[in-house]
């Protein structure tokens, strides 16, 4: 197995980083790592209870040489409407990666606590999507119907084939033209 080259400026940092990826793996995030994990995809459900339910985005998050002092870069990969979320490249504003970052948090928190509750409550009173911040202030209701939209069109989730479809689409294609001709048929 090939060694893996950690992207960071010391061998703890590093240790840090793999042990988060990890975690966040083993939590059941789908994750797409690069070689140095500088940078990495993760598959993002949103919110219960929330217009983004139902909804799953990518989120590719950049990691600095010098985490965790200081915080990852989140950008939403998948198009997602919401003020605090730049429209054309992704990238999430939010006070925690701005000022409040702490080495206490990881990767976990990023995706268990922060982005869900940006996706709670969205600040229209500091956007970086101005027309969304602008339709929430104006009509929660026009808001979520703009959510519901931008879900629908950009962040479905795949459809994933079961066994059990797998195993009746190979028996329909097993079947003859004359098993599917019935003796009733043969009367016309």
């Amino acid at each position: 197995m090939a060694k893996v080259v950690v992207n960071t400026t010391s061998p703890m940092s590093g240790r840090r980083l793999v042990r988060d990826v990890n975690r966040l793996i083993a939590s059941g995030y789908q994750t797409t790592v690069d070689d140095d994990m500088a940078s990495f995809d993760v598959r993002f459900e949103g919110p219960m209870g929330t217009a983004y339910e139902g909804g799953v985005w990518t989120v590719n998050v950049a990691m600095p040489q010098e985490y965790p002092l200081k915080p990852p870069r989140l950008r939403f990969l998948t198009k997602i409407w919401h003020p605090n979320i730049e429209s054309t490249t992704g990238l999430v504003c939010m006070n925690v990666f701005k000022e409040a970052w702490s080495t206490t948090y990881d990767l976990m928190n990023i995706f268990d606590t922060f982005l869900p509750q940006l996706l709670r409550n969205p600040n229209p009173l500091d956007p970086l999507n101005h027309e969304a911040a602008a339709i929430l202030k104006r009509s929660e209701q026009e808001f979520k119907e703009n959510v519901t939209m931008y879900k629908r069109m950009y962040a479905q989730p795949l459809v994933i084939v079961s066994k059990c479809s797998e195993e009746l689409e190979k028996r329909s294609s097993d079947l003859s033209l004359s098993d599917l001709v019935s003796d009733d048929d043969d009367d016309d």
